[in-house]
């Protein structure tokens, strides 16, 4: 194609010029419409040297001889053209021979050898249609080597445009999403999943730090550490308490669209863009940044950042020893790689006597029975979950963990960490001396506010989060849901909450709110614990030790634990099957209530906390499937002059 296209362009001004000669004759010899001139006599019609006959004799003796030498020349210059594209095809070979540091300097062989023919004939047929009209172009010099230079320039910026073509026909990433949220955990794909039910052709993008698709936290500190398949931190499946298995993950990567793809997609979808922070929130121009300077606009942006796992300030000074056999637990890596510490190590020192520091406890105490593991939990309180039980409960909770196989240090506040002969040293402030391998740390969650300052958002001074109204609006277009956000409970005033519950209502109305439902948050969320499938609570409002308490208990049965409530409600999740029902009446029925004494077992029970005598918390002790009640009693904001009666709404007596 490259010898045809220099012969075109040669014959071209011939072929032209000929046209042209022709064309003027004929005019000249009075042919028009194929009719004879009344004014040209007919003798000079059949006499060959009258008239026009011997100009037109001339003009075809001429356009013969243009055309014989026009073939010649072309037979020269294909032989030419040849022996060029062979040298320049040898040229290219050479190149493949080079280092890699004078390939990467030069343009690649691979990008001019195979695609150069297909470019050029690609090309040459625009050049030739825009050459045919033209009939008052010059033709240009003829020489060999202008004709080479030629080539070279040609070949040059169709290998670029090549390549441009190449990587814009690849998908990028959208520069806007309608629909933009920030944080990939339950809060942000509650939300698009509401999205998408109100409007389902809406696009919405979510952007996530880490690098899974959205996942539940919970049964990182539960199900999964009592399942039997060595390869579960491969396939993070895992049994519930009821037998039946499921995926950590929401939805599998076939319910998402590609990033690339979002901005093209004809009935839209969920795209999630991992591994890519937000930096940097342009409120006025509605726009973010990422780690990588990429800039994408929105419409609407949920900003559902989570939270970060505290650490203590000990161990943050202690050194990089220290730090590297420590694990901040919080996410799919740290459940994978505190499984690999726990089965190649000898000694887990657990601090922190919370929610998860307990189940961790709990689910690490009952591996060490089988490999030999010893598991320490230490913490400042009393007791475990010393800041929400009662101390009572506290300290009987205490024992069960005890009972799974680990040693529990109360009231012991770290005073520093060192690593020394092969060992971690914990000193304690009362003089105490901890010496283990591996150290967790389940000490509290930070809300994740880096945005506030370039997006210029409230941060409360008391609770954490981005201050938002009833509707989790921060700004016109901006909603927080999750752990990050701070919002107004109209019976509890301005609360943050950390719990899967939460995030899953507050998403779910963040993500209506976006596309205009206009809803307050009134829901009071509820949280729930397990110390493995036998011990287990459910609690909903202010559940604080600090506040005056009641509690009522009834005797067990074989019906009331958590791998029994997951049979009956079919989850192991157990909000995601409560939090639609409502109790539509909180009379209470006629039946006794006979109470407990604290120094019985504490097989179930409903332990009321008050705040001027009004209800404002309430935890059900291995009860389960009646938080609709336990929400409505917070939600009417009674005071009640017997505690004991209201009990009787949860039926704890029935077996």
């Amino acid at each position: 194609m490259l010898t045809c296209r220099a012969v075109w362009k040669k014959l071209a001004p011939l072929a032209r010029a000929s046209s042209t000669v022709c064309r003027q004759n004929v005019r000249r010899a009075g042919w028009n419409n194929a009719r004879t001139p009344l004014c040209v006599p007919v003798a000079h019609m059949s006499t060959g040297p009258v008239g026009g006959g011997g100009d037109n004799l001339k003009y075809a003796l001429l356009v013969g001889a243009a055309f014989v030498g026009g073939l010649t020349y072309a037979v020269i210059t294909l032989k030419g053209d040849q022996k060029r594209h062979l040298e320049r095809m040898a040229e290219i070979s050479s190149r493949k021979q080079k280092s890699a540091s004078q390939i990467h300097t030069e343009p690649p062989a691979t990008m001019i050898e195979a695609p150069l023919e297909t470019k050029l004939e690609a090309a040459a047929a625009p050049d030739a249609e825009a050459a045919a009209p033209s009939e008052t172009a010059e033709p240009p010099p003829v020489d060999e080597p202008l004709a080479e230079a030629s080539a070279e320039e040609a070949a040059a910026p169709l290998t670029d445009a090549g390549v441009e073509e190449a990587a814009d026909s690849k998908p990028s990433l959208p520069s806007h999403a309608p629909y933009l949220l920030i944080g990939g955990g339950t809060a942000s794909f509650a939300a698009a999943r509401s999205i998408r039910a109100r409007d389902p052709g809406a696009k919405v993008l979510i952007v996530t730090d880490e690098p899974d698709l959205p996942y539940m936290r919970p049964p990182l500190s539960k199900e999964l550490w009592f399942s039997d398949d060595p390869s579960v931190t491969e396939t993070l499946r895992f049994k519930q308490w009821n037998g039946k298995e499921r995926s950590i993950y929401f939805q599998p990567p076939s319910f998402y669209i590609d990033a690339e793809e979002l901005s093209g997609a004809a009935n839209g979808g969920v795209a999630v863009l991992a591994g890519r922070k937000v930096v940097h929130m342009d409120v006025r121009g509605n726009k973010v940044k990422l780690d990588n300077d990429m800039e994408i606009s929105y419409d609407k942006c949920l900003i559902a950042t989570g939270g970060v796992p505290r650490n203590l300030q000990v161990i943050e000074r202690a050194g990089e020893e220290v730090m590297k056999r420590t694990t901040v637990f919080r996410k799919i890596d740290d459940f994978k790689s505190l499984d690999k510490v726990s089965r190649n190590t000898q000694s887990i020192t657990i601090i922190g006597g919370g929610f998860l520091g307990s189940e961790l406890a709990c689910a690490l105490g009952r591996r060490s029975t089988e490999s030999g593991l010893e598991v320490i939990q230490m913490f400042p309180e009393k007791g475990n979950m010393g800041k929400v039980l009662p101390e009572y409960l506290s300290n009987w909770t205490t024992e069960k963990v005890k009972k799974e196989g680990v040693k529990v240090i109360r009231e012991a506040v770290v005073k520093s960490v060192s690593y020394k002969d092969d060992k971690l040293e914990i000193k304690l402030k009362d003089g105490r001396v901890v010496r283990t391998d591996h150290i967790v740390t389940a000490v509290g969650l930070e809300p994740n506010v880096d945005l506030a300052k370039s997006a210029g958002l409230e941060v409360d001074s008391d609770f954490g989060g981005y201050r938002v109204n009833a509707e989790l609006q921060a700004r016109s277009n901006i909603w927080v849901a999750g752990d990050a956000a701070c919002f107004y409970d109209i019976r509890l005033g301005r609360r943050r909450v950390e719990h899967h519950d939460h995030a899953v209502v507050s998403g779910r109305l963040a993500g209506e709110n976006m596309t205009g439902a206009n809803k307050p948050y009134w829901h009071q969320s509820m949280f729930w614990s397990d110390l493995g499938p036998d011990v287990g609570y459910e609690a909903i409002g202010i559940v604080d030790s600090s506040l005056p308490t009641v509690g009522v208990f009834a005797k067990a049965t074989a019906k009331d634990t958590p791998k029994a409530a997951t049979e009956e409600s079919g989850t192991g999740i157990r909000s995601e099957s409560e939090t639609e029902d409502t109790a539509s009446s909180t009379v209470v029925p006629a039946a006794p209530a006979p109470v407990v004494d604290h120094r019985d077992e504490y097989g179930k029970g409903v332990i009321f906390y008050l705040r001027e005598k009004v209800v404002v918390g309430i935890i059900l002790w291995n009860v389960f499937n009646r938080m609709p009640i336990a929400r409505k009693i917070i939600k009417d904001g009674e005071e009640h002059a017997d505690l004991n009666e209201v009990a009787k709404l949860f039926n704890i007596h029935e077996d």
